[in-house]
């Protein structure tokens, strides 16, 4: 089988889901969807709390260094909640 074949098994298989059951389609797609909001969501705040950080130490001022903090602290939250919610059976 060459990857058009592939592809093209794929994607009759897909459509055959969709068909026989809709709602498990609506339900991975809601989980597609919040995974992707996780991610990246943990990475604007990874990314915004090393900038805090660097502003923080560079200007030797403890506001944005206690938010940039906040920000890690945050993002590893998000993704211990997330990971915590993908475990749990529904």
């Amino acid at each position: 089988m060459n990857d058009e074949q592939v592809k093209a098994e794929v994607a009759e298989m897909e459509q055959a889901l969709r068909i026989e059951d809709p709602h498990f389609v609506r339900k991975m797609r809601a989980a597609c969807r919040a995974d992707a909001c996780a991610v990246v969501t943990v990475f604007v705040l990874l990314a915004a709390g090393a900038v805090l950080l660097t502003i923080g130490v560079a200007t030797v001022a403890l506001v944005p260094w206690l938010l940039g903090l906040a920000s890690l602290v945050a993002a590893v939250a998000v993704d211990d909640h997330h990971k915590k919610a993908l475990r749990r059976p529904r």
